[in-house]
């Protein structure tokens, strides 16, 4: 099989509380399985061809790191678009989230634009909301996953979203709080905006994604210590 080339999407500008590690666990268990791979680490100004990866990460950032990457990804608006559609895997985690909907709105009161993917406008506020969550996968309706939100952002939907990632059946109330579902499943893209980071404690999405880049290639790896360890987390919160 080929190497696996993996896209890090301004990575340095957005690898807030630790969420780029889901590159890095993404990284070991393709190693795990057998497979060569390359990560590459693009951002404002490169020029991107998302044609030339397997999978694109863009992970969590402060709010005006997002905006201001903001522009330079605009750019890349119609490509993204074709590249999702065609079945291209992208996990986005976080406040890049804002960049998926028609726009967001910063404390400064400016406002920026995302690429109209999902219809929804965000909005920064001036405190923090800070939740551990029980979450059911919509591509696992019989299991359970656990995230944390972490984030100064509401967002909100015209219409209901019909391409939610997940249900959440436990979680905070409070300014910023996600309601009874969240994030988005479009063909191979996957966005949430649950921390955690996401891929490290869940095997569960891990193993989706991994599915997701593979294929029939796929070849099962251990994941024994990360599902224990979800499942007592799940049975305290709960």
């Amino acid at each position: 099989m080929k190497k696996i080339r993996i896209l890090n999407l301004y990575g340095e500008a957005l690898d807030l509380n630790g969420d780029g590690k889901n590159v890095s666990a993404f990284e070991k268990r393709i190693a795990e399985m057998g497979y060569e791979f390359e990560t590459e680490t693009l951002g404002v100004g490169d020029e991107i061809d998302f044609e030339s990866y397997d999978i694109v990460f863009m992970t969590h950032g402060k709010p005006h790191n997002v905006s201001a990457i903001s522009k330079d990804f605009i750019k890349y608006k119609d490509a993204v678009a074709k590249s999702i559609e065609e079945g291209k895997v992208f996990v986005i985690t976080g406040s890049s989230n804002m960049l998926l909907g028609k726009s967001f709105s910063m404390l400064d009161g400016k406002t920026y634009d995302g690429i109209g993917l999902l219809d929804c406008t965000a909005e920064e506020f001036d405190s923090l909301y800070v939740s551990d969550a029980v979450l059911v996968p919509e591509f696992a309706p019989e299991e359970k996953m656990f995230g944390t939100y972490y984030r100064c952002e509401s967002v909100k939907f015209d219409n209901p979203n019909k391409n939610r990632l997940f249900s959440v059946i436990k979680a905070d109330e409070g300014k910023g709080s996600v309601g009874d579902g969240e994030g988005c499943r479009i063909n191979n893209l996957f966005a949430t905006w649950c921390l955690g980071p996401v891929l490290v404690r869940n095997p569960l999405m891990m193993k989706e994604v991994l599915h997701c880049v593979l294929g029939e290639n796929y070849r099962e790896t251990d994941f024994s210590l990360e599902e224990k360890a979800v499942k007592m987390t799940i049975e305290e919160l709960l």
